[in-house]
């Protein structure tokens, strides 16, 4: 049976680690701006830049574009590289110095010449749903379309307001066993339902009158 040689997720946190990005073409653009929202310090490498650069650097002054050709050095203490241009020769030795770095690497047009795949993802506020399919595109993006259109913004607020009411929960709960009694009793299917039918301030409603019924009682 063929898979996917990338099979533990896992999510990063790149803030203010040394990444850099060979590439200047519209993919490279695509990989450019996930890794400059998480914070990465980024340097990009390409003889020529797509436009779409310049606009990531009005939003990002400190990414580093570097409009020249990949020289080997390039790489030194990155901790992760992407490898986006057209030349296999050159993804190729780019694959090779990262991999003398210890760096995290991604090969565009090679994936399995990497050690890390970035799954299809989409964001709702702090809340992200990421999917792989080993490599279909067009299935990644038909799910990724459903999960939108099934939890949309909402999620993301409701996963915003959540983070307020669990302070609360803390404050009122201090044993750990007895909040996450508290969580499972009210965070249900059902409560999900409702969230994905749009009735988000009744959800929101329903939550806050149980913390006050708690905060009576104490």
């Amino acid at each position: 049976m063929a898979y996917s040689q990338f099979r533990y997720p896992v999510t990063l946190s790149l803030e203010h680690r040394p990444c850099v990005l060979v590439g200047g073409g519209k993919v490279a653009v695509r990989k450019a701006r996930p890794l400059l929202e998480a914070g990465a310090s980024l340097t990009v490498i390409a003889p020529v830049l797509n436009p779409g650069f310049p606009t990531l650097k009005e939003e990002w002054p400190s990414l580093l574009l570097l409009e020249r050709p990949y020289r080997a050095g390039d790489l030194k203490g990155a901790f992760l590289v992407i490898a986006a241009t057209d030349n296999r020769a050159i993804n190729e030795a780019v694959a090779n110095e990262a991999r003398g770095e210890n760096s995290l690497l991604n090969v565009v047009d090679d994936p399995e010449a990497g050690t890390f795949s970035v799954p299809g993802s989409y964001a709702a506020g702090q809340v992200r749903f990421s999917v792989s399919t080993g490599g279909n595109p067009r299935f990644t993006h038909l799910l990724l379309a459903d999960l939108a259109a099934r939890y949309g913004a909402d999620i993301g607020a409701f996963a915003a307001y959540l983070d307020i009411q669990r302070d609360e929960a803390k404050r009122l709960f201090p044993d750990s066993d007895t909040r996450r009694k508290f969580w499972r009793a009210i965070l249900t299917d059902n409560l999900l339902e409702e969230l994905r039918a749009g009735r988000l301030d009744q959800v929101k409603e329903r939550i806050s009158n149980e913390i006050d019924r708690c905060r009576a009682k104490s």
